[in-house]
């Protein structure tokens, strides 16, 4: 997270979905990238002082095999390189063992040769011992932290000292997170959304009038002569109100969609070119006349946040290369539960996903193109949920529960410290000293690539009743979106069949048959049709009626 948002000052930020200020967040990561750090040197010189007090082969041998069944690959592993390992591990220390004991515990301890007395074993011993020790109380600081200073409700006052550095880049960050243009460094353009849930697209012709009541489609359909022209801007408002009604609109709070928000979003994909400057031999980035549009020639940093002049010229341009969506957002957090007394039956409940719409409408050719996405982002993942269960449990608890908690990575905790150490140095240094300069590039990636909240997100939904709200979000700003717009055209008397068709095929796109006998065509799916034409008779034909 912090080489996403921090390595880069010229990255764009994705957007915060979910409510979700990176601020917070990213001080506390800065914070404990700092105790790591400390945590780290300490143990590597714990480190070298045990292995010159100790012959180094007889501490480290022992701990490989431990190290490697600490490594996520390993643990996945199958059973048969586990209990390999579990057996090199038996041998080393039935090794070290019998070195201990056979070396001449009579003897005085020698630094050169690594012979032990039984007076000079239990020094050695105890600075081995000193930095697990040390990883151990590490993880018990951190649980502490965790159910003091970070629990809900409470307002920690961070300091300046991990933040001041990155001042200028947190400033930049605590605004675009919450703008209206989305530049993506990947092939997504809703970074930071979640996955695609569902999405479909309706195409209609806009020069047909509407049909009378009662009469069939043919080829004489009526044409109306002078062009109506549609207004996309206009549309999306319309479309906006409509939607709006769900949460503004509804008397019965119980009723009322809290959650809902609409917003604009404009989708760029983040990596320019000096081509596309008006000046291609300009020697910097950003200028009052060698900059690209969406580089702010005051800072050189991407623009986040569009007026509604400049959304609606995009809106009118569906060909640019900038897209134009309305965003819906639905926080799903369940109500509480009142009965007509007013006793609380059932407290609310925040479910923690997040359904996003992005809704697109585009007028070319005399067609009017309708383009729905649903994203559905799942809850935080379960193991950052361990902060809500921290603070309820007494202090010996939550210490016994820290120790517990890094059984399986100790040994990795204190053999990988000397790396971490030298890694973390070469990225401060990287990031404090070597920071790209775009100038100096044809091609730069100002895109962003990665989302916080998608980063700490649950690899999928995990409950059924997730995908029950995702599906029913869906359906309601779908069939409310779908609605609007045949009002939108049947109010400019434009014939709205060939859109309710469509409509009809992508909205209910299932079939269930149990039983009886099925004569007429059947389609199910995403995108499935099937039609039926029945024979009209002609008069004079049998079946006819004269």
């Amino acid at each position: 997270m912090l080489r996403e948002l921090l390595d880069d000052r010229y990255r764009a930020v994705a957007p915060s979905f979910g409510g979700v200020d990176l601020i917070p967040v990213l001080a506390h990561c800065l914070r404990a990238e700092r105790l790591t750090v400390l945590r780290d040197a300490f143990i590597t010189v714990l480190l070298i002082v045990s292995l010159l007090v100790w012959p180094a082969v007889l501490f480290i041998l022992p701990l490989l095999p431990l190290v490697l069944l600490s490594v996520p690959a390993v643990r996945r592993g199958p059973i048969t390189s586990k209990a390999a390992l579990l057996a090199w591990t038996g041998l080393l220390l039935a090794a070290l063992g019998y070195l201990i004991i056979m070396g001449g515990l009579g003897q005085e301890f020698d630094p050169v040769t690594g012979a032990l007395s039984r007076a000079g074993l239990l020094g050695p011993l105890l600075i081995a011992a000193l930095p697990f020790a040390l990883a151990i109380g590490y993880r018990v600081m951190w649980y502490l932290t965790l159910s003091e200073r970070l629990k809900p409700g409470f307002h920690d006052v961070l300091s300046d000292d991990g933040t001041a550095a990155h001042r200028e880049r947190l400033d930049y960050i605590a605004r675009a997170q919450w703008g209206n243009i989305t530049l993506y460094g990947a092939e997504n353009p809703f970074v930071g959304a979640g996955d695609i849930h569902r999405s479909w697209s309706i195409a209609v012709e806009l020069d047909r009038l509407r049909r009378p009541p009662g009469r069939s489609p043919g080829r004489d359909d009526p044409v109306r002569e002078r062009q109506v022209e549609i207004d996309v801007v206009d549309l999306h408002d319309f479309v906006r109100s409509r939607l709006l009604q769900m949460r503004d609109a509804v008397r019965d709070p119980a009723q009322v969609i809290a959650g809902l928000h609409i917003t604009d979003h404009l989708a760029v994909r983040g990596t320019f070119t000096r081509r596309d400057w008006p000046d291609a031999r300009a020697r910097t980035w950003h200028g009052p006349h060698n900059s690209h549009p969406l580089i702010d020639p005051a800072s050189g940093m991407p623009h986040y946040a569009a007026r509604k002049d400049t959304i609606d010229a995009v809106s009118r341009h569906p060909q640019g290369g900038v897209r134009h969506y309305q965003r819906v957002t639905v926080n799903v957090d369940g109500q509480e539960i009142r009965n007509t007394d007013g006793l609380l039956l059932a407290p609310a409940e925040d479910r923690g996903i997040v359904v996003s719409a992005f809704i697109h409408l585009a007028v070319e050719g005399r067609m009017l193109y309708t383009q729905l996405v649903v994203t559905v982002l799942p809850p935080v993942a379960a193991q950052f949920h361990e902060i809500d269960k921290l603070p309820a449990l007494p202090k010996p608890i939550v210490v016994w529960r820290a120790a517990l908690s890094g059984r399986n990575d100790l040994v990795a905790d204190v053999v990988f410290a000397p790396g971490r150490l030298v890694r973390t140095a070469v990225q401060n240094i990287r990031r404090g000293i070597r920071q790209r300069n775009p100038a100096r590039y044809l091609v730069y990636p100002f895109g962003a690539r990665e989302s916080v909240r998608e980063l700490g997100a649950a690899i999928d939904v995990d409950r059924f009743t997730h995908v029950l709200d995702a599906d029913k979000y869906t359906k309601l700003i779908e069939q409310r979106l779908t609605e609007a717009v045949l009002d939108y055209l049947e109010v400019r008397d434009i014939d709205t069949t060939a859109y309710r068709q469509q409509a009809a095929t992508v909205i209910n796109n299932g079939a269930i048959i149990t039983g009886g006998t099925v004569t007429g065509p059947v389609a199910a799916g995403a995108h499935a049709q099937a039609r039926q034409q029945q024979h009209q008779p002609q008069q004079g034909q049998p079946g006819s009626v004269n």
